[in-house]
C-alpha cells in the first residue's frame, strides 16, 4: 500500500465525513475539551475534583470516563436538581455529593430557578439572555445554603489533598466562589471557570475581570471553548481551563 494510496483514502474519509455534519481533527494540534482535561490530568496527578455547580453530575460523570479514579466533591444547591446528582453518584464511593452552593461567606439566599436546570442562577436574567435564551423566561426561587470553600476544606478536614482541580460553573457566580477560597488556592493547581463574553445575568462579572482575578492568583490559560455563540457565531460563554503556572 504506497503513500500516496493512504493519502487519498485519508482525504476521501474526511470529506465523507465532513458531509455528515463531522470533522476528524488530531487531539494534540486541535484537542476538544475532552481531550485537553484528560492531558492535564495525564500530566498533574489530581488527586481530588471539587465540582461545583454540578447540575446533575454531567462533569463528573465525563471524568469518569476519562479515566479519573480519584476524589470528586460535586456542589449543587437546587433541591430537585441535588436529587439527579445523587443518584448519579451513589454507586461511586469516591464521589461526594452536597446539597450546597459555595461563595464568599455562610448565608442563605434565594435562586432563582429555571425550567432548564442548568441555567440556575443567584444572578436575575439580564434582557440579553432573556432574548436570547427562552429558558429563561420563566422562574421560580428557592432558599439555599452557602458556605466558602476555605469553611467547607476545614469542616471535612480536606486539607489531605495536595493537588486539587477546582471546576465551577455557577451561572455568574464563580468569581464568588473564587473569592471564597482563598486560603485553599495553595492546593489548587487548575481552575475550570465560565466565562462571559455576553452576559445573560444582570451583574454577572464579564471575562476581563474574571481573567485578571484568575491570573493575579497564579494561573494561567491553556484553553478556551466556546459554550454558546449568538446567530452570528460571536461567543457568548466559553469554558476557560487553566493551570497554576507554578
Amino acid at each position: 500500500m504506497t503513500l500516496a494510496y493512504l493519502v487519498k483514502s485519508n482525504r476521501m474519509i474526511r470529506k465523507l465525513i465532513r458531509a455528515l455534519g463531522y470533522e476528524v481533527i488530531k487531539s494534540k494540534r486541535s484537542p476538544t475539551f475532552e481531550s485537553h482535561l484528560q492531558t492535564l490530568f495525564n500530566r498533574n496527578h489530581f488527586d481530588l475534583v471539587i465540582d461545583v455547580g454540578a447540575n446533575k453530575g454531567q462533569f463528573g460523570l465525563m471524568l469518569r470516563q476519562l479515566g479519573y479514579r480519584g476524589e470528586i466533591m460535586s456542589f449543587e444547591p437546587v433541591s430537585s436538581t441535588f436529587n439527579g446528582l445523587k443518584d448519579t453518584a451513589k454507586l461511586d464511593p469516591k464521589w461526594h455529593v452536597f446539597n450546597l452552593a459555595l461563595g464568599e461567606s455562610k448565608e442563605q439566599k434565594k435562586i432563582n430557578v429555571f425550567a432548564s436546570s442548568d441555567f440556575s442562577s443567584l444572578l436575575k436574567p439580564s434582557t440579553f439572555g432573556v432574548k436570547t435564551f427562552e429558558q429563561l423566561g420563566a422562574l421560580t426561587e428557592e432558599l439555599i445554603n452557602i458556605d466558602s470553600l476555605d469553611n467547607f476544606m476545614l469542616a471535612y478536614a480536606a486539607a489531605n489533598y495536595r493537588r486539587i482541580m477546582l471546576k465551577m460553573d455557577t451561572q455568574g457566580f464563580d468569581l464568588a466562589v473564587f473569592r471564597g477560597a482563598k486560603n485553599s488556592l495553595s492546593a489548587v493547581h487548575s481552575v475550570v471557570s465560565e466565562i462571559s463574553l455576553a452576559p445573560i445575568y444582570d451583574g454577572m462579572p464579564d471575562y476581563h475581570a474574571a481573567l485578571a482575578e484568575y491570573e493575579s492568583a497564579g494561573f494561567c490559560i491553556t484553553g478556551l471553548y466556546p459554550v454558546t455563540r449568538k446567530e452570528n457565531l460571536a461567543i457568548i460563554e466559553m469554558d476557560c481551563v487553566m493551570i497554576k503556572e507554578s
